[in-house]
């Protein structure tokens, strides 16, 4: 415990600094706002620890392989992408530096807060109005939704992948001056969910392509090429991740059944399988819904499940929000296709309502930029059009000056 507080107090220094680092850099962040989000990030992460000692956690199985040598009695014993890169990644702090199931947590805590910091930067340089919901800045109030820092304060794949997309938009935002940011997110997110990179990269390419707005042609066509390398080199180790070879992905595509099947053997589990696809996805994004809520966590995360739905109605609701789904810039359109298709794929596979909860907490930021820059385009919509009626009357007040003289 004591070597956890030791880690949490030196992780928080260091995010202190980075915060005072970033608000020279980027005057128009709320830096108070971000010193308050450590706090309450590491307020879930206190409350994920007393979910592991009540429940089976990922986070304590992934501690005692590392501790154990599991996987051989090196370190690159435990070199692999999805679960084996987190004990990679935790072995040399666990081995070499000795830090406790506490210690490694919090480490993996101050992982995630990072992918918090990027995505604020990503918000706050592409969002251009303040935007009220109930008197509470709806930026802000995003990046207080509980279920969004629960799952990435822990010893696991939701840290560090929230990081690495983080890192992805952060560096796509500006890509000009971000290479390396794009490039070390892929990676990351390719180590921990190759499925997630292949499925990123193709969004980002296929917005690329479309979209005449934000970015030249040049980097346009200098992210496809890239970007379509990087696709011929992990697209086949996704096939093997997912127990798949080349022709059968080729003639039938991706079938999931199988896996979800085996994850409704859990207590929390839902036969998605019987589902279909629309009504799979509805339940990986938007359930639990109070009556299927399941304990106390299920509740919590079902009144931000309504928050999801009240804002998803709001758009689409809206002749203008259907359009802005087509017609966003390249960024809207990125984040849109990524949090869509990788939606499709994990609800087919999410057969308990658990694994939904804690999987969608890595892609609904991406949602939650897609809904604020509709309200941006909207909120820029009647700011063009006061504007171009306070230049038609003043236009007017000169033209009556000019015929009375």
């Amino acid at each position: 415990m004591i070597g956890g507080l030791i880690v949490l107090i030196v992780t928080g220094l260091i995010s202190f600094e980075i915060i005072s680092r970033m608000k020279r850099r980027y005057p128009f962040i709320d830096h108070v706002f971000l010193r308050n989000l450590f706090f309450y990030h590491t307020l879930l992460l206190f409350a994920y620890y007393g979910y592991a000692l009540l429940n089976s956690s990922d986070s304590s199985y992934y501690y005692q392989k590392v501790l154990y040598n599991f996987r051989g009695p090196t370190w690159l014993d435990f070199y692999g992408t999805s679960t084996i890169f987190i004990e990679f990644v935790g072995y040399p702090f666990i081995k070499f530096f000795g830090f406790s199931y506490e210690a490694i947590m919090a480490l993996f805590s101050f992982f995630g807060f990072l992918g918090f910091l990027h995505f604020y930067i990503f918000f706050r340089e592409n969002i251009k109005f303040k935007h009220k919901l109930f008197g509470f800045d709806l930026l802000k109030l995003f990046f207080l939704l509980p279920n969004l820092h629960f799952w990435s304060t822990s010893f696991g794949k939701g840290a560090l992948i929230f990081f690495g997309i983080g890192l992805f938009f952060y560096g796509i935002s500006n890509l000009r001056g971000r290479v390396l940011p794009v490039i070390l997110g892929g990676i990351l997110i390719y180590y921990v969910r190759p499925h997630i990179m292949l499925v990123i990269l193709v969004s980002a390419m296929i917005a690329f392509v479309f979209s005449t707005k934000g970015v030249s042609l040049a980097w346009r066509s200098l992210f496809v090429v890239g970007a379509s390398i990087a696709f011929f080199f992990i697209y086949q180790d996704v096939l093997s991740l997912v127990g798949i070879d080349e022709n059968e992905f080729i003639t039938q595509g991706l079938d999931l059944t199988h896996r979800a099947t085996e994850l409704t053997k859990a207590s929390s589990g839902v036969d998605i399988t019987s589902y279909s696809l629309p009504f799979q996805v509805f339940t990986f994004i938007y359930r639990p819904l109070f009556i299927d809520a399941g304990g106390l966590l299920g509740l919590i995360v079902s009144f931000e499940n309504v928050f999801y739905l009240f804002l998803t109605l709001k758009m689409l609701t809206r002749l203008s929000g259907i359009r802005f789904l087509w017609g966003g810039n390249f960024l809207s359109k990125s984040a849109l296709l990524s949090f869509i298709t990788i939606s499709i794929a994990l609800a087919q596979v999410s057969g308990n309502l658990g694994l939904a909860m804690r999987q969608k907490s890595q892609v609904m930021i991406l949602f939650l930029f897609v809904i604020i820059s509709f309200l941006d385009a909207e909120k820029m919509k009647l700011y063009q059009a006061s504007v171009i009626k306070r230049a038609r009357r003043a236009r007017l007040l000169e033209l009556q000056k000019e015929a009375l003289t």
